[in-house]
């Protein structure tokens, strides 16, 4: 039988099928394309396909093939490593010396110990991942930049902030101005009654609920948060206390005896314009103390803002920023005091303290005193600051005190600050002066000595000691404070210049309403007097005649030398109780003596007994007066 044209015989494309296989190429087998003629007729054309695989399974297949290929590969590459690794675990066993070629030892290091080693290597790389991601977002110190004549930045060191922070630096402050107005709006149960220390604490399971996201990061181990709130009406207005707070100088005079320096290390805004300080925005240090050698000063840098939230309604916070350099031991949460005009001219002022800090650096019969808010708290701050507006009233007015004008009631209240200023500044050791360190015993009082600065309205010459001590005394601070003031208790009991100085007041300057306010001023020596719930402070000095001269003519009296003495009382702790005052009070010490004879401040040890008797002696001279009430 022939066989039909145009198709292949069945042995003929097997033979095709098999080449086709052993190429391997997997190309598409097809036969010819061939028309039939059947009959003389034309048929119509007809096209067979012979497609052994689709195109999909040609990529599976080709994908199937490389990847058998790799295996074999890879089981090549980890049997030899397995080899080496086999290697290398006993030339481990039995170490060489490269140098002799002999045995050597290596040191028993366990798995846990090369575990923590690795550990610590991911901590140190991941702080200084963390650390660098902070300095971006920070503030960089800048010592190139220094101006010696801009008497605003009395430091060595200015602060410069990249621009790309001002940003960053505005948002930290308009989010601390929301949670600052939120304190001061919410009552109970976020805030309770302090029983102790007068205004408000913070409930901190009710903060942590109502704030869960805290701008200053984590809170460093050991550190504990104190919160306080209290408010006050003070004579003047809402925007003139604004300008005094964005003012370094101004600020630090209000609150004499709290701020021992301050700084504004760089203005970012005044304002929005037109003189205007809303929006204003500035960068500040400053050390807040405490009078006591032994409770650490809190240095804190932040960011000082102001917003006028309506007309007659301003709110000032302060809120750290943290610059990944310095290791402050305190920061401030969102602080500060929102500020209400009355019409009478008065203005009501709600102050708000919020800080995070190291207490095992106080010493434990400091610390519920401190915990409590009288040490930091907002009530010292609304106190401070009554006094402060009391005093500029009296001052100024000239219907109050009458009998003295009103330039020498000036003067005599800048001779009575700076006395204050300095006795303040060397208990704290605050302030631009150097001491070296004498004699700082356990039980003893701490010894500091340095050279006068004639310039700074000092004695000329010789070299000016400062001793303090904190003893506590079985008595209520108020009532030892009036006691203390008593003139006969006073001469036989502690006022080492008792004797030296008139018995009579040359100029007696009330700071409050009345004449018997616990508040003044007097020259029998200079002596200025302050009280109130958190706190009593006696500060005094010898002046001379021509002193005295230059204050009843209202004469600049910066130039006069003073060598301040006084106390300080604050409600304190004792065995008796379990609250702040129930029975006891703490009494700070500070001394100022002049040394006309010494070049230097390497002090004999006949002149620290005598520092040592003079301190005991009044220390005794208080004990007695406590006892005796």
């Amino acid at each position: 039988m022939e066989r039909i044209a145009g198709f292949k015989s069945s042995s003929e494309g097997k033979s095709n099928e098999r080449e086709g296989g052993n190429n391997e190429n997997f190309d598409l087998a097809s036969g010819d394309e061939h028309q039939l003629h059947l009959d003389g007729s034309s048929s119509t054309s007809r096209r067979l396909h012979y497609n052994r695989h689709t195109p999909h399974q040609i990529q599976q297949l080709e994908k199937l093939k490389r990847e058998r290929h790799e295996n074999a590969i890879l089981k090549q590459e980890n049997e030899q490593l397995r080899l080496e690794n086999l290697a290398m675990k006993e030339a481990v066993k039995k170490p060489v010396c490269n140098e002799c070629g002999g045995q050597a030892t290596i040191p028993d290091i366990s798995i846990q110990q090369h575990k923590l080693l690795i550990e610590n290597a991911r901590l140190k790389e991941e702080l200084s991942n963390m650390t660098s991601v902070v300095n971006q977002l920070s503030i960089t110190i800048n010592n190139n930049n220094k101006n010696p004549t801009d008497l605003n930045h009395p430091t060595s060191q200015m602060v410069q902030l990249r621009t790309n922070n001002y940003g960053y630096l505005h948002e930290h402050a308009s989010t601390a101005i929301e949670e600052l107005l939120k304190l001061g709006l919410l009552n109970a149960p976020l805030w309770n009654k302090n029983m102790e220390g007068g205004g408000e604490t913070l409930n901190f399971e009710e903060y942590a609920r109502a704030f869960p996201h805290c701008r200053l990061g984590i809170k460093p181990l050991g550190f504990v948060s104190e919160s306080t709130r209290a408010s006050g009406v003070l004579p003047m207005t809402s925007l003139a206390l604004v300008e005094a707070l964005l003012n370094a100088q101004r600020w630090r005079e209000m609150f004499v005896g709290m701020i021992g320096s301050c700084d504004t290390m760089e203005v970012i805004s005044n304002g929005i314009g037109g003189g205007s300080r809303n929006g204003a925005l500035q960068v500040m240090k400053a050390e807040i103390q405490f009078i006591s050698p032994l409770v650490p000063v809190r240095v804190v840098k932040f960011i000082r803002h102001a917003k006028q939230q309506a007309n007659g309604i301003w709110i000032v916070v302060d809120v750290s920023v943290n610059d990944g350099m310095e290791g402050n031991l305190t920061r401030k949460c969102p602080s500060g005091c929102i500020l209400h005009d009355m019409p009478n001219g008065f203005s009501k002022v709600t102050w708000i303290e919020h800080t995070e800090y190291d207490e095992k650096l106080a010493p434990q019969q400091y610390r519920q005193l401190v915990r409590s808010g009288l040490g930091f708290g907002a009530q010292r701050w609304i106190s401070a600051l009554l006094r402060h507006c009391e005093a500029l009233r009296a001052t100024t007015s000239p219907t109050l005190t009458g009998h003295l004008s009103i330039n020498t009631k000036i003067s005599l209240k800048g001779l009575a600050k700076r006395m204050t200023s300095i006795f303040c500044d060397a208990v704290c050791l605050t302030g631009d002066q150097q001491w070296d360190l004498v004699a700082d015993a356990p039980g003893r009082p701490r010894i500091m000595a340095r050279k006068c600065m004639s310039s700074l309205g000092e004695p000329a010459g010789g070299i000016i000691t400062s001793a303090s001590y904190s003893v506590w005394i079985p008595a209520n601070h108020g009532h030892l404070f009036d006691l203390l003031l008593t003139k006969e208790l006073r001469c036989m009991g502690w006022d080492v210049i008792c004797h030296e100085i008139a018995s009579k007041n040359m100029i007696h300057f009330p700071l409050g309403q009345d004449e018997i306010s616990p508040n003044c001023i007097s020259i029998l020596s200079s002596n200025e007097t302050a009280s109130d719930m958190t706190g009593s402070l006696i500060v005094y000095a010898t002046v001379d005649l021509p002193a005295v001269s230059m204050v009843m003519n209202g004469e600049d009296t910066s130039s006069v030398a003073l060598l301040p003495l006084g106390l300080c009382i604050v409600p304190g702790y004792g065995e008796c109780g379990t609250s702040v005052g129930e029975c006891g009070s703490m009494v700070t010490l500070g001394f100022h003596i002049l040394l006309r004879d010494l070049a230097t401040s390497n002090l004999a040890i006949d002149t620290i007994n005598t520092i040592n008797d003079l301190v005991s002696r009044t220390v005794l001279g208080i004990k007695e007066i406590g006892r005796s009430s």
